[in-house]
C-alpha cells in the first residue's frame, strides 16, 4: 500500500488533546488516508476514534492502513452530519478537522483535482453529488465565475480578472484538466511561469471548493462539533488557506464571546499554531498550515 499523504502538525494535535481519565473518544472528521488517526492510536493508550470521510475510495486506504487497530470505527459520510450519526454513540472529548486537500486526490485520483493530469474535470469528493467541475467551467455565467474566483481564490475584481473570465467563456467547451491548464497558461503567457502556475492553482482551488460546497460544509461541521463536544472537550481545526482560516477564526470567536448558560468556550491558542521550521522543511505541504483550538469549559 502506497501512502501519499503525510499528516501535518501531528505532535501539536496530540499535545493539545483533552485526555479523559477513562477512554478518550475522538472524532477525526477528515480521516483521509488515516495518517493523523494512526499517530493518535499509536501514541495514546486508552483512545477510541470515529474516523469520517465522504470519499469511499480514500476510506478504503485508511481501512487497510488502520486494520491492526480495533479501537476505531470508520464512517463513510460527510462530517456535516456528525451530530446525527447513530454510530457515534459515545461522549466525545476531541473533534479534529484537517481541512486540506489530500495528496491522494492530487496524485492518485481520476477525478481531475490536479492540473497536471488529462482527466475529465470532476473534482467531487462524493460521487453521489451532482455538481462537477466540468459543469462549473462550462455552464456558469460570467458573474457566477467571478464570484467563486473572488470568494474562493482571492482574485481581485478588476479588468484583468474580467478579461480572464471572458477568455474562459470564449474557449468553451473545456473538458479536461490539461485543457483548462493550457487555456490559463495562454492567458497568463506574459507572466513568469511560476506566477502563472500560482494563478492556475488558485483557479483549480476555487472550482474544487465550489464543487464540494467546502466553505458551507466547514461552517455546518463546526456548528455540529460545538453541539456534540463534551465539557472540557476540544475542537481542533487545521486550515491551509485564508478562506478556511477566516471561517474557523470567526466561528471560534463567536462561540467564545456568545456563551450561554449551558455551554461556555475558551480559546486555547490566541495566536495560530504553525508547523516548526523542521516540519516545513521535510513536508512542504505543511507550510501554509494553521492550527486553532477551542475548549468547552462547561
Amino acid at each position: 500500500m502506497k501512502i501519499l499523504h503525510i499528516p501535518v502538525l501531528c505532535d501539536e494535535i496530540i499535545e493539545n488533546l483533552y485526555i479523559h481519565n477513562k477512554t478518550t473518544n475522538i472524532i477525526d472528521c477528515t480521516l483521509g488516508e488515516g495518517g493523523m488517526s494512526e499517530e493518535i492510536l499509536s501514541t495514546i493508550e486508552d483512545v477510541y476514534i470515529f474516523g469520517i470521510d465522504t470519499d469511499s475510495s480514500i476510506l478504503n486506504i485508511a481501512k487497510e492502513r488502520l486494520s491492526k487497530y480495533k479501537n476505531i470505527d470508520l464512517i463513510n459520510e460527510n462530517y456535516i452530519n456528525l451530530s446525527k450519526n447513530k454510530k457515534i454513540n459515545k461522549d466525545i472529548h476531541n473533534i479534529i478537522f484537517d481541512l486540506g486537500l489530500s495528496n491522494y486526490h492530487l496524485r492518485n485520483s481520476n477525478k481531475g483535482f490536479s492540473f497536471d493530469s488529462n482527466n475529465i474535470l470532476d473534482m467531487r469528493f462524493d460521487e453521489s453529488e451532482n455538481l462537477t467541475a466540468h459543469q462549473i467551467i462550462n455552464q456558469y455565467n460570467k458573474k457566477e465565475l467571478l464570484t467563486i474566483f473572488k470568494e474562493y481564490a482571492d482574485f481581485p475584481i478588476n479588468s484583468n480578472t474580467n478579461k480572464f473570465i471572458e477568455y474562459i467563456v470564449q474557449k468553451r467547451p473545456i473538458d479536461t484538466c490539461e485543457n483548462l491548464k493550457k487555456i490559463c497558461l495562454n492567458f497568463y503567457r506574459n507572466l513568469p511561469y511560476n506566477k502563472a502556475i500560482q494563478n492556475i492553482t488558485r483557479i483549480f482551488q476555487a472550482i474544487r471548493i465550489e464543487v464540494n460546497n467546502e466553505f458551507e460544509n466547514i461552517k455546518k461541521g463546526l456548528e455540529n462539533a460545538f453541539n456534540v463536544i463534551e465539557p472540557k472537550g476540544r475542537i481542533l481545526a487545521i486550515t491551509y488557506h485564508s478562506g478556511e482560516d477566516r471561517i474557523v477564526k470567526n466561528i471560534f470567536r463567536e462561540y467564545k464571546s456568545n456563551n450561554n448558560i449551558e455551554k461556555k468556550f475558551k480559546l486555547i491558542n490566541k495566536k495560530v499554531i504553525k508547523p516548526t521550521f523542521k516540519e516545513q522543511k521535510t513536508n512542504s505541504s505543511s507550510r501554509s498550515a494553521k492550527l486553532r483550538i477551542i475548549e468547552r469549559v462547561i
